[in-house]
């Protein structure tokens, strides 16, 4: 019995360089050699400010331009190979027509190339754990909570004086508006419920001077920092 034909598998032919329809692949070969030794330089501009990434650019688009013209296509390679560059010579400008000027400046796509790899290897640093969405994540995934708001003055005076001045008048206003009340509406709920608690917390919390509320307020600040200075250590 004869065998069946062996499987054969479909082999990817890579598109040519001068085929291809995008930028993908462009930066290969010479132009490869000139900018990967650039790359940890660039990323370290990236931490120190615009002026120094402006001038850092500039540095490699001169020496890019020294060793590839403008006038290659992507595809071409630059004939003799990479010559020694020298960063101190003096730069002769060309003598261009404005369409010319406009050509030389479509080709700087040395510093998107440049750009895109260094920002592939970096990733952004989060000084402020709170903020990062992978460091919230991975907080949950650790059963970490998240540090909590700053809470408003009046519940800041609710969180520190319940026991010792709302809950007394809490009980007394509550007792109150059941007899003035409907007894039958209020029968069914089992104590002052939170919407209850919290107008006569506010109503006392209005009562008290402005430099009471001013120290609450001082103090659910100070709290919520803790809390933020905890959670980020």
């Amino acid at each position: 019995m004869a065998k069946p034909p062996a499987k054969q598998t479909r082999k990817w032919k890579r598109t040519a360089k001068k085929d291809c329809q995008n930028l993908k692949l462009w930066a290969e070969g010479a132009r490869e050699d000139i900018l990967k030794p650039h790359i940890a330089g660039y990323m370290d501009t990236l931490e120190h400010g615009w002026r120094l990434e402006r001038d850092y650019l500039e540095i490699v688009c001169n020496k890019f331009h020294v060793h590839i013209s403008w006038r290659l296509e992507d595809h071409e390679e630059p004939e003799g190979g990479l010559s020694e560059w020298d960063e101190f010579a003096l730069l002769v400008l060309e003598v261009l027509s404005s369409e010319d000027k406009a050509a030389k400046l479509a080709r700087c796509d040395v510093l998107n190339a440049l750009k895109y790899r260094a920002r592939r290897l970096r990733r952004p640093v989060r000084m402020d754990r709170s903020q990062d969405p992978w460091g919230i994540l991975l907080a949950k995934l650790a059963g970490i909570n998240s540090p909590p708001k700053a809470r408003q003055a009046f519940q800041q005076y609710m969180h520190e004086s319940y026991e010792a001045e709302i809950r007394p008048t809490v009980k007394a206003q509550w007792e109150a508006t059941c007899l003035e009340g409907n007894r039958m509406t209020l029968k069914s709920k089992k104590g002052p419920d939170a919407p209850f608690r919290t107008k006569v917390a506010w109503d006392l919390f209005a009562e008290l001077s402005s430099e009471a509320q001013q120290g609450l307020r001082s103090h659910t600040q100070e709290e919520a920092k803790e809390a933020r200075d905890e959670y980020t250590l």
